[in-house]
């Protein structure tokens, strides 16, 4: 089985970046493109705990393809659903930079739904995985330094998502002890309105989930919330 390098994988990235506008040089980095992916796709198949450099650059390649080339998310040789299930697989990563290139995947992808049809019927479809993963991190699985970045994908969550977000953090809250027992249903209703009443102003989003993480993780009004 062969295992993709990083290497590899951050060069294609930085010749997405530099050859994204150029017609002329750009379909074998397209083709370069598409190779790494479903060799890096297959290694998710095979488990990709061992090598979360790998996964770290996987997505930091598909952010910057999003960001620079998002058309190339229209191939239909590229398969959205398995890049957007591995990219939740990659939120719950033990690594903080991996957790931080997930995150920062998925705040490129969200603002797409609307103008990449494929990106749109994942995310439509799953979304509530995605919505999931980001609770369960903000309930007490993922680094609290991390928290900022989370909170980013539940933003774009709510900007580009908002209908299907109302639906899905209801059904994600109403799970008894999810994400945590420290928190009340009222206080996990509390959070969601506050959420999805914020559309505008990312940082008060980002103080609504330090809030709520310290809640979840019992450390609310201690000493540790002093320096947070």
């Amino acid at each position: 089985s062969t295992i993709p390098q990083a290497s590899a994988i951050d060069l294609t990235r930085q010749l997405v970046h530099i050859f994204a506008h150029e017609p002329a040089h750009f379909p074998p980095i397209k083709a370069l493109f598409l190779l790494v992916t479903s060799v890096t796709l297959t290694l998710f198949q095979q488990g990709p705990r061992d090598h979360p450099d790998i996964v770290d650059s996987f997505m930091q390649l598909l952010a910057q393809a999003l960001k620079r080339k998002p058309d190339l998310f229209l191939c239909s040789s590229l398969d959205v659903k398995a890049v957007f299930h591995c990219a939740v697989i990659s939120l719950k990563f033990p690594e903080a930079p991996t957790v931080k290139a997930a995150c920062g995947f998925f705040t490129e992808l969200l603002p797409r739904c609307g103008e990449i049809a494929p990106v749109g019927q994942v995310v439509h479809e799953n979304g509530k995985m995605l919505l999931q993963a980001v609770i369960e991190g903000i309930g007490g699985q993922a680094s609290r330094n991390l928290m900022d970045h989370f909170a980013e994908i539940l933003f774009a969550l709510n900007k580009h998502c908002f209908s299907y977000l109302s639906v899905w953090i209801k059904e994600v809250m109403q799970q008894e002890g999810f994400p945590s027992t420290r928190v009340s249903p009222e206080q996990k209703h509390i959070f969601s309105q506050q959420i999805l009443r914020e559309r505008v102003n990312k940082r008060r989003v980002k103080e609504m989930v330090k809030e709520f993480t310290l809640l979840c993780r019992g450390l609310h009004g201690t000493e540790y919330t002093a320096d947070y």
